[in-house]
């Protein structure tokens, strides 16, 4: 039965479409305790091998710091109370521990050293699946970029056509870009999963002087990066982590809208092979529904990259207002984003090529999109000036029907520079490619080697 959630991303009827499962996991209420126990546990691990605190306190607060011990719906009325979860976390647990857990659990620690490290946790996690989800999206393109390296179809700038090209050229510049974004999350990774350390205001006073040395293996043994200076009113590096993902966006929406427009019925060269996407009026009709969504999806994601620099409107030592903010649009864009990929990735997949419409869709301009090429050879002969103008001429002066080849034939001032078999050779569009496979070798060789 449906129940009163109001949000797609928990809808029972709308969050199969908005959520990918394995990021709903890594941004759900159960893996943000149990990142902060995992916080309080190692922290207590370390505090204890410098000597700040007795061994016997780590096995206490080991035993303490399990999630079976939360009581959750008092958790969430303290937590409206305090306004952060963290002191009525600490709370519950102390209340269940010995002696030793209510003396030294959560020592010399801050809210905000477990609300920015397990921010952090999560980042890792997030992207460490959305590195994997690229790779996989760019496997896909790499294997349809190289099948139809030969698939010629006509290019078109500004929504018109414009010259011969191969559909596996076109795919080879989403597979770039794939490329560039699994560069940028390498380079990001090490900032975006930064976590905090420092006490109430940064500067680890409550630890002494053995602060640096606790903060340093902390992040050792949680596998993040270790923070440098002071950085409690600092969000830069989750800001730019939420504009990654409108970049990636940016490159899912276009395979979407290009699917979206080739699909049509008078186009016809491309169509989604997943099933679904019926019309409840319309038998014949089968709407993208995955190019939909994956459109949906990147408007979503760029309204969160358009909020993100609010994050960084701080003043003093720290301001929780702003902060709060990425409670909301750190799992929200990460799954927009996440959702966003695996929808791209089944697209790729299933995609129905249409060979023979692509090479027939050429007579959409009467092969008049060979103009260039014909000029080309003209210009040979005699000059690119001249050459452009007998071909302009040509065409201009051109009856109703015919193509670009029966038209330069019947042309006095072309037929008397061109012999027939050569306008036929400039007017056939698999000879018109230029470096087209060495554009997809390329393309496919940056992929390769990113990968080794």
């Amino acid at each position: 039965m449906p129940g009163s959630n109001v949000s797609v991303f928990d809808s029972t009827l709308y969050s199969p479409l908005f959520t990918q499962h394995e990021m709903k996991g890594i941004w759900s209420d159960d893996n943000l305790i149990q990142s902060w126990l995992t916080f309080e546990i190692t922290i207590a691990r370390v505090q204890a091998i410098q000597g700040l605190i007795p061994q016997q306190a780590v096995v206490s607060i080991e035993a303490v710091c399990n999630a079976s011990n939360i009581d959750w719906p008092r958790l969430a009325q303290d937590t409206q109370t305090v306004g952060m979860a963290i002191k009525p976390l600490v709370d519950q647990l102390t209340e269940q521990g010995d002696d030793h857990v209510k003396k030294y659990l959560h020592w010399g620690c801050t809210t905000q050293d477990l609300l920015d490290t397990s921010l952090a946790m999560r980042v890792k996690q997030t992207l460490d699946l959305v590195r994997t989800q690229l790779v996989s999206l760019g496997n896909q393109l790499e294997k349809m970029a190289i099948a139809h390296k030969h698939t010629v179809m006509v290019a078109r700038t500004n929504s018109m056509d414009a010259l011969p090209t191969t559909w596996g050229l076109q795919v080879s510049s989403y597979l770039q870009e794939i490329t560039r974004h699994i560069v940028r999350l390498d380079n990001l990774y090490p900032r975006a999963t930064t976590g905090m350390y420092g006490g109430a205001v940064g500067n680890l006073s409550s630890i002494g002087p053995q602060g640096l040395a606790v903060r340093k293996g902390l992040f050792a043994e949680l596998g993040l990066t270790e923070p440098k200076g002071l950085g409690n009113a600092s969000l830069d590096n989750i800001a730019e982590l939420i504009q990654f993902f409108a970049l990636v966006h940016g490159t899912l929406c276009r395979i979407a809208n290009d699917t979206e427009t080739m699909g049509r019925a008078p186009m016809a060269e491309v169509r989604e092979g997943e099933s679904g996407g019926g019309s409840s009026t319309m038998p014949h009709k089968a709407n993208p529904r995955a190019a939909n969504m994956i459109q949906t999806l990147s408007r979503m994601g760029w309204m969160y990259a358009s909020s993100a620099p609010n994050l960084m409107d701080q003043h003093d030592v720290r301001s929780a207002s702003m902060r709060v903010l990425n409670w909301s649009l750190v799992p929200e864009s990460s799954l927009a984003v996440s959702t966003a990929l695996e929808r791209a990735q089944r697209l790729v997949a299933n995609l129905v090529v249409n060979k023979p419409r692509m090479r027939d869709n050429f007579e959409a301009s009467r092969n008049f999109i060979m103009s260039e090429a014909v000029m080309m050879k003209v210009a040979d002969k005699v000059g690119r000036g001249e050459g452009y103008s007998k071909v302009k001429a040509a065409i201009a002066n051109a009856h109703d029907t015919g193509s670009l080849a029966d038209v330069l034939k019947l042309d006095g001032e072309v037929s008397a520079i061109l012999s027939p078999d050569e306008i036929d050779d400039a007017c056939n569009p698999q000879l018109y490619l230029g470096c087209n496979d060495a554009l997809i070798d390329e393309t496919v060789a940056q992929y390769r080697q990113l990968l080794s």
